[in-house]
């Protein structure tokens, strides 16, 4: 998201430990009304504590607490009508310090002395995240950013404070059940930072053990470039401004460990940050609904097993409320519906072209069209961005089989031939023309019967 630091505060960290009263010393976790969720048998994707897969469609509000409680609920009911499952939110504000919430309470003490916690402060931090919970939300928690470019908190971490503020957000946020923790935030560590960001993320996990964790390194790196070998990065977190396929489908094939890869972050609607790594894109232009949406479909048939879209509504600027209804953010909800009609844990990227055979147009180009297909051939999806025919190997699917195409920007199921289709044998495929926004792409479903 490349935030910048505007007020870099010039004070450094200290590492005096502190106490966030009002705790008791041993929170027991108790059941949530968001989903827990831990990683499947096979580790490629989540699951909630009843062993259900869970497909991750996430927004990124980030700095919520900047708002006051009327409009938090307003956020929160707007996002859970739309049908997003869970929130990227943060603990401290990403763009300046001191970080201060809507109710004009600042986070720290010196405001740059991480162990040096405001009670009122994380006392709201906590209320944000029960109402996020009373909703049925999952939550991606950032608990220090970082920094893009020059940085922000970055400057105000170090290994022996970051000791002393590890154990006290673990203690306090332990009996939540519907979080995951996001370490660093848009910036690649150096040794310093990696030692940081570790003995943060061991500090919470040793007292909330429950709870998984992510990293969000800088664009174009996603968690495991870093961290693959850290026994604590439970998923693996995708951000790119290219290309999605580009960088999703070898971190799909990371392994020792495998871990679930999600998208967590490309490109905003309406904002310019990267679009010059797209490949039909070049600098100084937008995100539109149709870049963005590309790039999730994209991740989502290379293996992908979760989603978080953007808008600028994270800046909360004084429209804010007009930007709660963008495109972007109305149409990725269709892939948790599409998605709901499938198997998608059992999908495998088919990067061989053994499925989709014919007309996936060119590798790294922005007509490239993706596929996967379930590992026992019950159903199979196909992304194409642009129009043109494209040829199926039927034989590899396990039955007879129905053939649909999906409508990414409304939603909607059309029959693409009478009846089923025999698995057996190739067979061509034609869009059929536009889009409900007018524009080119489609998703073809295949499968399942019945």
């Amino acid at each position: 998201m490349q935030r910048r630091d505007f007020l870099r505060a010039a004070a450094s960290a200290l590492t005096a430990a502190g106490t966030m009263p009002g705790r008791a010393a041993a929170d027991t976790p108790k059941k949530s009304g968001g989903p827990q969720l831990k990683l499947s048998s096979n580790r490629r994707y989540l699951v909630d504590a009843d062993g259900k897969s869970f497909f991750l469609l996430g927004d990124t509000p980030w700095f919520l607490q900047k708002l006051r409680r009327d409009d938090l609920k307003l956020f929160l009911d707007d996002r859970k009508k739309k049908g997003f499952n869970t929130l990227f939110l943060e603990l401290l504000d990403d763009s300046r310090i001191p970080s201060v919430d809507g109710y004009g309470n600042v986070a720290f003490d010196p405001v740059t002395d991480i162990t040096r916690p405001v009670e009122a402060y994380w006392k709201y931090a906590e209320e944000v995240l029960r109402e996020a919970d009373r909703r049925g939300f999952y939550v991606i928690l950032s608990d220090l950013w970082y920094g893009y470019g020059g940085g922000l908190w970055l400057h105000h971490v170090s290994p022996e404070n970051a000791k002393t503020y590890g154990a006290l957000i673990g203690k306090r946020f332990a009996r939540f059940r519907n979080l995951m923790w996001m370490q660093a935030g848009d910036h690649n560590p150096d040794e310093r930072l990696a030692e940081c960001t570790r003995v943060l993320a061991q500090q919470i996990k040793a007292a909330a053990p429950h709870q998984l964790h992510t990293v969000h390194n800088a664009p174009g790196f996603a968690s495991a470039a870093f961290y693959h070998d850290d026994d604590w990065l439970d998923v693996n977190l995708g951000y790119t401004y290219g290309a999605s396929y580009l960088q999703i489908l070898p971190e799909y094939h990371r392994e020792k460990p495998i871990r679930p890869i999600i998208l967590g972050e490309t490109g905003y609607e309406d904002e310019p940050n990267g679009i010059q790594l797209l490949p039909e894109a070049s600098g100084g232009e937008l995100w539109t609904p149709f870049r963005i949406r590309r790039n999730a479909w994209w991740a989502v048939t290379c293996g992908a097993v979760g989603y978080c879209a953007g808008s600028r509504l994270w800046r909360w600027e004084k429209n804010w409320k007009e930007v709660l209804d963008v495109r972007s953010i109305r149409e990725a909800p269709h892939i948790l519906r599409l998605m709901g009609l499938i198997d998608w844990w059992k999908l495998i990227p088919d990067e061989k072209h053994e499925f989709l055979t014919a007309g996936y147009g060119q590798w790294k180009m922005a007509n490239y069209a993706t596929a996967a297909l379930a590992s026992d051939g019950t159903c199979g999806l196909v992304y194409l961005p642009t129009p043109r025919q494209v040829t199926l190997d039927l034989g590899r699917l396990k039955a007879k089989s129905p053939v649909r195409w999906f409508d990414p920007t409304s939603g909607k199921l059309a029959a693409a031939v009478d009846g089923t289709v025999d698995n057996q044998g190739a067979r061509k495929f034609q869009p059929p023309g536009r889009n409900a926004a007018r524009e080119t792409d489609w998703v073809l479903l295949v499968g399942p019967a019945g």
